[in-house]
């Protein structure tokens, strides 16, 4: 069982996780308009933002929760995990490009709060934040840690905020999660940590019977759509396998609501209700929280499930605020008043670009019902040591499989080896050359490894549902970042690209991958301060501890440029009894 023992939350509407709340029971909203010209933006727009600092927010948050915990974290059982999807990208061509990976980011952080171990970056776009969650959960239950700190954060600006005007994604008004009127998101921005152990602090076990409760998180599961790197599912595909796995082990009498990701726009919202109903689960309650404080991307997952839990703490369902008319065609219980619950767990709902899609089941439970010797971890039920099966190595000298360099026609150079490698080798997928070179890279490593893979068992379509895609890179897409950064550079010509936007998330590579061979197990994207196979296997072996999943591709992939970038990817899989 993993613990949570204490949490914050800094936003427009407050400094603690209590003021959030109450801002958010009272009706309160953050979201403003924001004049043409605002952060040298042409447009104006609906947000909510606060102007911070992304590493201060972040080590105020974290910091504030470690204090409220009572842990001490300068020990080898303790890690920070940072959850974002663009970090202190505001500061890209301000700043040394390395002082902006978001490795080196948490780094710092982690350093100032204490942390002596190695921290842990989840990229993994919208769903960042829940995916947070379940990666600690998972290193708790397996044992390699007792406290884990997960602090979810981002904090738009120009880059981001035209970003997602170039897809037509934002509202003209506050959002309306799930209304038939609904427009798209509003961006929001703040930082939510939660502290989560394996144990109750000492002292905290109740021997007398006492009502005072504690907040357990279970697993999660993390699924992909194999659909489409920016639009959902039309049938919902991975959010519902998710949310089967999360209801094999939880009874929906147990549930005061299911919180959706809720983001406004007019896809996501529709696959999330067909998702619902799919799951026979359309007597549940469902709410939406980005009506308050807009969609905080990294932080959402974290920020949201905080809220969660204290409104269930608080016997209340929270209302969806500007939910009027029912808007999508799945079956959903949707209301904009508060109501009243006594019931005592919840789901929490996240969906991603690059098709990915995360739920997580967290429950109130009375100390009195626990017992001290409960914690159990599952390092019998998951090999430490897992299979690997192919082996590809490419680098701007050359591209190896399984240690045999390959005879690639011609004289390769930096320029030209990947698309010599998939003219000679690959060639049926055109829609390679619309990729950037972080999911080119990936492609090709991958498309190698496969076809060494299936020239030795072809029997492998099983494969699809259980194989997951989990990658590591240290400097994000940070190619595509200067790209995207160079269509808004100039306010004369100010040309935001969409198609090069999408691109500047890391984990779209697992998305183009997943696309390609109908994979519709875990994706997820990590970033690392630097290339670790210690902590990656500790990692990658986390990923086994969804009961689905019995192989991965998985490894490393970096690419800052065409003259630096480096693929070492391989298939690791395990027997599962």
């Amino acid at each position: 069982m993993v613990y949570v023992l204490a949490d914050n939350i800094i936003s427009p509407l407050g400094d603690t996780s209590e003021d959030n709340y109450q801002a958010v029971k009272a009706g309160k909203s953050a979201i403003r308009a924001y004049a043409p010209m605002t952060d040298g933006i042409p447009d104006g727009f609906m947000a909510s933002l606060m102007s911070a600092d992304f590493e201060e927010l972040v080590f105020r948050s974290a910091g504030k929760a470690i204090e409220a915990s009572g842990i001490h974290v300068a020990d080898d059982r303790s890690v920070f995990i940072l959850s974002s999807t663009k970090g202190a990208i505001e500061g890209l061509g301000k700043d040394a490009d390395e002082n902006l990976y978001l490795g080196e980011t948490a780094q710092r952080i982690a350093t100032r709060l204490g942390f002596t171990t190695r921290p842990v970056v989840v990229c993994n776009a919208c769903i960042s934040g829940s995916a947070a969650m379940i990666l600690a959960s998972r290193l708790l239950q397996l044992g390699t840690y007792d406290h884990v700190v997960v602090c979810g954060a981002d904090c738009p600006r120009r880059f981001i905020i035209s970003g997602f005007q170039s897809l037509n994604a934002m509202s003209a008004e506050p959002c309306r999660p799930f209304d038939i009127e609904r427009q798209g998101l509003n961006l929001g921005e703040a930082a939510a940590t939660v502290v989560l152990s394996s144990r109750l602090p000492a002292g905290e076990q109740a021997t007398d019977k006492s009502d005072k409760r504690f907040w357990t998180i279970g697993l999660g599961h993390i699924k992909n759509d194999a659909f489409h790197i920016s639009a959902p599912s039309k049938t919902a595909d991975g959010l519902l396998e998710a949310l089967q796995q999360t209801m094999e082990s939880v009874g929906k009498d147990d549930l005061a609501f299911i919180n959706a990701h809720g983001t406004a726009t007019l896809f996501n919202d529709q696959m999330e209700s067909i998702a619902i109903q799919r799951a026979a689960l359309s007597d549940v309650p469902v709410n939406a929280l980005k009506g308050y404080i807009g969609h905080s991307l990294g932080a959402a997952g974290v920020f949201e499930t905080i809220l969660c839990m204290k409104s269930v703490d608080d016997h209340t369902v929270l209302g969806t605020r500007g939910y009027e008319e029912m808007g999508v065609s799945g079956k959903v219980m949707l209301s904009a008043e508060h109501s009243s619950t006594h019931k005592t767990g919840f789901i929490k709902m996240l969906s991603g670009f690059s098709g990915c899609n995360a739920t997580l089941y967290a429950k109130s439970v009375e100390s009195s019902s626990l017992s001290l010797n409960e914690t159990k971890t599952v390092t019998d039920h998951v090999p430490s040591v897992f299979r690997k099966t192919h082996h590809v190595r490419i680098t701007p000298e050359g591209a190896w499989l399984d240690g045999r360099l390959l005879p690639v026609k011609g004289e390769p150079n930096e320029k030209s080896l990947l698309t010599t490698i998939y003219k000679q080798m690959i060639g049926d997928y055109p829609k390679y050359y619309k990729m950037d070179g972080l999911c080119r890279l990936g492609f090709i490593a991958s498309e190698l490894l496969l076809q060494a893979e299936k020239a030795e068992d072809t029997s492998i379509k099983e494969l699809q549902r259980s194989r997951g895609v989990v990658l590591f890179n240290r400097s994000s897409s940070i190619s595509s970042d200067k790209k995207y950064l160079a269509s808004i550079a100039d306010k004369d010509n100010y040309f935001p690209s969409p198609s090069v936007f999408v691109y500047t998330l890391p984990n779209i590579v697992t998305g183009e991958i997943a696309i390609r061979n109908g994979y519709h197990g875990e994706t997820s994207f990590y970033i690392l301060p630097e290339k670790n196979e210690e902590q990656m296997q500790t990692l990658i072996q986390t990923a086994f501890l969804d009961s689905q999943t019995t192989s991965l591709l998985t490894g490393w992939i970096d690419y800052e440029d065409r003259e630096h970038y480096e693929a070492d990817l391989y298939i690791a899989s395990i027997n599962k009894v």
